[in-house]
């Protein structure tokens, strides 16, 4: 019976078992198993910004990482998916993030990813692709195994350009495991936030790009220099043919009314002809040509001006105009723009005869060849935009430049007349004032300065109340040992008042023999040449406005310096000869008395000290009761290792 119970209470057991599978099954079609997907939206708005959330905004796929479930829902990260990546040393498998298309580091410079790590270790991203060498920011990671936002701010790389972001970790474990969510670019500032409008500035590839112009890609500014420190500028490929062109079309008239100097900066790779054409609107087009130079950024100008009232709805560029190219000559450009003429305001100066600029009072003729150019050496000594390029027979003994005009030159208040030289040589210079009622007076000088420029004076006070019509140049005058094209450049040619150093109520005191101002009490003579000039350098016991400037022939040993009194010295009580000189060089210096009823008399000195004002003393007290008529001082004195000229400055010569 026992047995009989034992087996009825087993059947029974497995008819529950079986009874409560079978409820459980159809309690399971009832309620479905609960599972997660990474969104489950349907509606989802791309957002470029987010690289990756692992849920909605998975935008950009991320090789190496796998999507998982969050292992710490807490904290600052309660997303249900987010990343897994396992570090590794194979090369390449860094965390790789294409974007396709260069990042707006304009308006998203700042770049965020949350981590969750228990890794002691270093996070790197470095920003790669595009036009811009790479650059990367690094931090460290916080290993607490908790979620910690990074921020990587690129605010700085701005102007640059990049297209991808690779992401590297330094873990000293191989395997390391790094857990990784919500990656994105965040907002930055526009830096070109704040900048206004310029409308006279067509395109400048930065912040200014108001006309736009479909030929020409922007890229970063390759071979960057002084002319164009961009940081981005325009390519424009030549494509086949003689007359391909850029065409920068404002679909309106171009307001030409006052900003009519249309400039335009190039990096050409080969030399050519750039014409820029208005066109397009109910004005006859017209066109100015530019020859281009070859492999440097350079700016060119076209003068527009006359076409202040017209109407033009387009610019046109053709570059190496009217030649067939080969479809691959790279031009680069920037900084199109229309400025305002900068002669518009100026009131002419007929004592500027010349300044190639904006004073264009007389024009240049003669049997030289001429041509107004881009300053060669733009300076402190000379800082103009244009000045003339002077091609002279070096053999003609007096092949000229002239500026003429048939009404005479005003001498009457300033008539120094000065002119800026950037020389190749050391050689004469005549200056000569003709083509009036007056006799023509000349005068000789010496372009000393040799690949710099200079500025010459010629005094011809004399002429004060004389009638002349012309200026007349003759470079390496009087020599025939030149080329037949030895160039000069030039620059500001005028006439300026003399010294301005007022000498009313000044009575002459005969023992200063000169100091350039008002106490010039003896004629100066000699054979080098002698010329008031300004102080060069004002400082230390020589505050003088002018002093003399001495050219010397350094080849010539007995090249002198000489004063003349016409009359007996007094050397009764005043009988120390001082003289402040300032030299470039260390040289004997001579001083000697002459002329009179006396036997000449001589003392030897040095010039010893250079690029300062220096006073020399000579002590003629042995000639108190001589006669002597003059002082003469030889530079160098006995030498002839110096070049021709050599310069020195003097003031000051005096008894005491």
């Amino acid at each position: 019976m026992k047995n009989v119970l034992l087996h009825l209470k087993k059947y029974t057991v497995l008819l529950l078992i079986v009874f409560s599978y079978s409820s459980c099954e159809n309690e399971l079609e009832k309620f479905p198993t609960i599972t997660f997907t990474p969104c489950e939206d349907t509606n989802v708005v791309v957002n470029p910004n987010i690289i990756n959330d692992f849920e909605c905004q998975s935008n950009i796929v991320l090789a190496n990482v796998e999507v998982v479930r969050n292992p710490a829902e807490i904290q600052i990260n309660k997303s249900l998916f987010v990343g897994k990546y396992v570090d590794s040393d194979v090369v390449g498998e860094d965390i790789s993030i294409d974007l396709g298309t260069a990042i707006d580091f304009a308006n998203f410079a700042i770049f965020k990813i949350k981590i969750r790590t228990k890794e002691e270790s270093k996070i790197n991203v470095r920003l790669e692709g595009g036009k811009t060498g790479a650059t990367s920011l690094e931090q460290n990671i916080n290993a607490d195994n908790g979620w910690h936002e990074y921020t990587f701010d690129f605010s700085a790389f701005s102007k640059e350009e990049h297209n991808k972001l690779t992401l590297s970790f330094n873990a000293t474990n191989n395997a390391a495991v790094y857990y990784l969510d919500d990656l994105f670019l965040d907002t930055s500032k526009n830096i070109c936030e704040g900048v206004d409008k310029d409308k006279s500035i067509v395109n400048d590839f930065d912040c200014q790009k108001n006309v736009a112009i479909p030929e020409v890609e922007k890229i970063l500014t390759p071979n960057k220099s002084t002319v164009n420190e961009s940081d981005f500028s325009g390519k424009y490929v030549d494509e086949l043919g003689a007359w391909d062109a850029v065409i920068i079309d404002y679909e309106e008239a171009i307001d030409l009314s006052t900003n009519n100097i249309f400039s335009i900066k190039v990096y050409a790779p080969l030399a050519g002809t750039l014409k820029v054409k208005l066109e397009g609107g109910t004005s006859g087009a017209v066109e100015k040509d530019q020859q281009v130079v070859a492999g440097e950024w350079k700016e060119y100008t076209f003068n527009f001006l006359d076409q202040a009232t017209e109407n033009h709805t387009k610019i046109v560029l053709f570059f190496n105009a009217g030649v067939d190219t080969n479809g691959t000559d790279e031009y680069f450009i920037d900084d199109l723009r229309f400025t305002e003429d900068p002669c518009a305001n100026t009131i002419s100066d007929a004592s500027i005869l010349n300044d190639f600029d904006c004073q264009i009072n007389r024009n240049p003729e003669g049997n030289v060849t001429t041509k107004v150019v881009e300053n060669p050496n733009n300076n402190a000594n000379n800082k103009s935009l244009n000045v003339l390029k002077v091609i002279d027979d070096g053999t003609a003994p007096f092949d000229f430049l002239i500026f003429d005009n048939t009404e005479a030159i005003d001498l009457t208040s300033k008539n120094i007349l000065k002119i800026k030289v950037h020389s190749s040589k050391a050689v004469p210079l005549l200056a000569k004032l003709e083509g009036g009622t007056s006799a023509a007076s000349e005068i000789w000088g010496t372009i000393d300065v040799v690949g710099d420029w200079k500025e010459y004076s010629f005094d011809f006070s004399s002429q004060a109340n004389k009638k002349h019509n012309k200026v007349v140049f003759f470079f390496n005058g009087g020599q025939n040992d030149g080329t037949t094209e030895d160039i000069y450049f030039i620059d500001d040619v005028k006439f300026v008042e003399a010294n301005t150093i007022s000498c009313t109520g000044v009575v002459a005191d005969e023992t200063i023999v000169s100091d350039a101002e008002c106490q010039q009490n003896y004629s100066i003579e000699g054979n080098a040449a002698t010329i008031a000039v300004d102080n060069p350098n004002k400082s230390g016991i020589n505050n003088s406005a002018a002093v003399l400037e001495v050219r010397d022939d350094g080849t010539n040993a007995w090249d002198h310096l000489l004063f003349n009194f016409g009359k007996s010295i007094d050397l009764s009580t005043k009988n120390i000869l001082k003289i402040k000189v300032l030299s470039t060089k260390n040289v004997p210096l001579l001083a000697k008395l002459e002329g009179g009823t006396s036997d000449v008399n001589e003392i030897w000195g040095a010039i010893n000290t250079t690029g300062v004002w220096t006073e020399y003393t000579f002590d003629f007290s042995s000639q108190a009761s001589k006669d002597h008529q003059k002082i003469v001082f030889f530079f160098n004195g006995g030498e002839a290792n110096g070049a021709n000229p050599d310069i020195y400055y003097v003031d000051d010569i005096r008894w005491e």
